[in-house]
């Protein structure tokens, strides 16, 4: 899950995402003109077999943070992707997503620096797609942005602090969930390292298509989010509260996307870290004006 939780916080989020778990461990291309005609396979769980029509079609990306990242509970190690290889890997990408033809992409930038990453966008167009940054907005987003000819590309994101004093305060009167966080946190780690080492010999497309499959997903959404629901005692809700904060903040994430969404749009791709898609998915799934889609027949 990526949030921003306060430092106590996140040892709870380790023990409720990994102890109350068990520590469950989780390890050419056809043009498809819409989510009617995907196959089981290619269409996780919680995914609609078919969109209605004037439905906008959302595909939802769900990417690791190529950079790191210092909000995560347990955040990846950095990836260099400015190197030819990767630089190729990137191409082949944006060519199998370019197939789709998304008319605007979603990027998990803050909703409020849109001035700035139109501007930031402009010169990459300008300069031939040019740059120094590894981030997955600009080497995925901007990329295919450019690819498709997009004038722009469409930051949604909400960023929100989702800990709260009540989760806080339980941590403070038990010590002894702390000293097991402590140690889950460690297994976590090393978790983390070793899937990482296991990916760092996929290429790009098949680590996303490992991250966007239905076991992927549905671990994630498990293990950061569903065991708060045993978080608290007497009076003390915290673990609920922080459930709410994390849904309101997709909430929001979507309501943003409809206040770029232009009049003729009818698909938009999302970029996002993956701990967001499940979220996302249900409420685009729940909404009328959208439909959910899977970037899985494009990453086969």
């Amino acid at each position: 899950m990526r949030s921003l939780i306060n430092s106590r916080s996140t040892v709870l989020v380790v023990f409720l995402a990994c102890g109350l778990a068990a520590c469950a461990t989780n390890k050419n291309v056809a043009t498809i003109p819409s989510a009617t005609s995907m196959s089981a396979a290619d269409r996780p769980t919680g995914f609609p077999s078919q969109c209605a029509p004037g439905e906008v079609e959302v595909m939802l990306l769900g990417t690791f943070h190529f950079e790191g990242s210092a909000t995560d509970a347990v955040s990846g190690a950095p990836v260099d992707m400015l190197g030819a290889e990767k630089q190729a890997q990137l191409e082949q990408l944006a060519d199998r997503l370019a197939k789709w033809a998304p008319q605007q992409i979603a990027v998990e930038y803050p909703a409020t620096t849109a001035d700035t990453v139109t501007a930031r966008y402009s010169r990459y167009v300008a300069s031939g797609g040019q740059t120094r940054s590894s981030n997955e907005v600009v080497q995925v987003g901007y990329r295919l942005a450019r690819k498709l000819g997009h004038s722009n590309v469409y930051p949604v994101d909400y960023r929100m602090n989702i800990g709260n004093d009540s989760i806080s305060a339980l941590l403070a009167r038990r010590p002894d969930l702390q000293r097991l966080s402590d140690s889950l946190t460690t297994v976590l780690k090393a978790e983390s390292a070793a899937r990482e080492k296991a990916e760092s010999i996929m290429s790009l497309t098949e680590r996303l298509r490992q991250q966007n499959t239905d076991s992927a997903l549905h671990a994630g959404n498990s293990w950061s989010m569903f065991h708060f629901l045993l978080a608290g005692e007497g009076n003390n809700r915290g673990g609920p509260k922080l459930l709410a904060s994390w849904y309101e903040r997709n909430i929001q994430i979507i309501h943003n996307l409809t206040r770029v969404l232009r009049p003729e749009t009818r698909r938009v791709l999302m970029i996002m870290g993956s701990g967001h898609v499940p979220a996302l998915r249900n409420i685009l799934d729940e909404s009328p004006m959208f439909c959910p889609v899977s970037p899985l027949p494009y990453l086969r």
